[in-house]
């Protein structure tokens, strides 16, 4: 049995960055992390920056998080503090650029006297206890750091159902890197299992300090095409996936995430030797937070063993274009992992061969128009 995991938990109302300070600091000290873990430690914090996007669109980690976060382990001693994140999409330097000065990072970095990385290097790693994927490809500064601050955000997800912990680390894996693993686990329930593998990497590899931005979370079509929720709190754990399904309970996801049905299986965590400390959970739950389009319905999960899932696969919920949206800036056909999307000759669109997609949404994810969304099928609809 999973030994007892603590999750600081508090309310938030607002993104005021000395508010957020008091809080993390004030969970820090619950979580037992004391200045002498974190001196002279060398420090790397990871966002969400899945994408350039504004703050307030509730797609990222908000600047406030990460500016507290920095001053925080200023203060306690660290010897160096530095975000390194890798987006969706190319990693290099101008893309990194880009994102860090749009998701407004740059500004926060700088206000807390804390580094932002720009090494585009990666380094294979062998990962010999993963069930599923035995290896990866990690970021330089994730391969040589002393303590990982996991600063995610809270939000529903096309593909994982939601957005949180265990999901946050993908973005240590390098640019187009993460399509190729969506290639090679096409399927939901495998995909899952290499997040928690890769998740559990890094817990293994060093200390994490997982905290949760679920003060303005992302409902409906998330990580990036859906809209802003309200949620109003700030958790954080040493246990990523303790921390996840006490998200889960927060926005009325339980049971609907993979990612967390795996890691309890495991063992990582056991929910009834979870302590939360601070707020209440039912206290600040978000009952109505809706999940993306693309959720399955409990009464359709049956015709996955079906005639192979070929009937599940014609009415699941598909990405298509919204030609009155769509620039045709062609970032649908790169981050494409199966490239099944293609540009129309003639309408000079880009069109999805549907029967070739493994319904990854990676297209709509990183599209920058919002121009990709989720069809529904009218049956699941009326099921739902």
């Amino acid at each position: 049995m999973a030994e007892e995991a603590l999750v600081a938990l508090d309310s938030c109302e607002s993104y005021e960055c000395d508010r957020v300070y008091s809080i993390l600091k004030k969970q820090l000290g619950l979580l037992g992390i004391s200045k002498d873990k974190i001196a002279g430690k060398r420090v790397v914090i990871k966002p969400n920056l899945v994408r350039k996007m504004d703050a307030g669109m509730a797609g990222t980690t908000h600047p406030s998080f990460v500016e507290a976060a920095g001053r925080l382990l200023v203060e306690m001693g660290a010897d160096s503090v530095k975000v390194a994140e890798s987006p969706g999409g190319p990693y290099n330097e101008i893309a990194l650029r880009s994102v860090y000065k749009g998701c407004g990072i740059e500004s926060a970095a700088k206000a807390a006297n804390i580094q932002l990385n720009y090494d585009i290097s990666w380094k294979y790693r062998e990962n010999p206890s993963g069930e599923i994927s035995k290896c990866f490809n990690i970021i330089d500064p994730y391969n040589d750091c002393d303590i990982i601050v996991n600063l995610c955000k809270l939000k529903s997800h096309g593909m994982a159902m939601m957005s949180a912990a265990v999901k946050n680390y993908f973005g240590t894996v390098p640019g187009v890197e993460k399509f190729e693993m969506h290639a090679r686990f096409p399927n939901m329930s495998d995909f899952s299992r290499m997040l928690v593998d890769l998740c559990k990497m890094h817990t293994e590899s060093c200390l994490t300090i997982n905290i949760v931005d679920a003060v303005v979370g992302m409902e409906g079509n998330g990580p990036t095409n859906g809209v802003p929720k309200k949620i109003g709190a700030i958790l954080a754990s040493i246990n990523p996936f303790a921390l996840d399904y006490v998200c889960t309970r927060l926005i009325g996801f339980e049971n609907k995430v993979e990612t967390v049905t795996i890691s309890e299986k495991r063992g990582y965590f056991d929910k009834d030797s979870i302590k939360i400390l601070g707020s209440d959970v039912e206290a600040l739950k978000c009952g109505d937070f809706k999940g993306p389009d693309s959720e399955r319905v409990p009464a359709l999960i049956w015709l996955s063993d079906f005639m192979g899932g070929r009937i599940l696969g014609l009415i699941e919920p598909k990405p298509v274009i919204n030609t009155k949206k769509c620039k045709r800036c062609g970032e649908c056909v790169r981050s494409c992992p199966k490239h099944t999307i293609v540009f129309d000759k003639k309408k000079k669109f880009p069109k999805i061969h549907h029967s070739e997609c493994i319904k990854c949404f990676c297209c709509q994810e990183l599209c920058p128009h919002d121009a990709v969304k989720i069809k529904q099928n009218p049956l699941v609809k009326l099921l739902h």
